[in-house]
């Protein structure tokens, strides 16, 4: 093995590990948020397994709120559409 291969293979892997441990502190830095998006996950889906049991117990679940609709924006849209 001469000195140039030697120092390319020597380049190659403190590239590598460099690469590696940059990767792994960035993903120590984004944990926290990352085990909150699951927390907010898995609270966002408990209600939705737990609806079967409010609803047996005849308890009612909140819908979508709807949106009103003015007749005067309804108009003007009509209007638009006319046009």
């Amino acid at each position: 093995m001469d000195w140039n291969s030697l120092t390319l293979t020597v380049l190659a892997v403190f590239g590598l590990l460099s690469l590696v441990v940059t990767l792994l502190v960035q993903f120590i830095k984004q944990l926290p948020e990352l085990i909150g998006a699951v927390r907010e996950m898995m609270s966002a889906l408990k209600p939705e397994i737990e609806g079967g049991d409010l609803l047996a117990q005849g308890r009612e679940v909140e819908g979508p709120a709807r949106q009103e609709v003015s007749e005067e924006s309804s108009h003007r849209r009509d209007q638009d559409e006319a046009a």
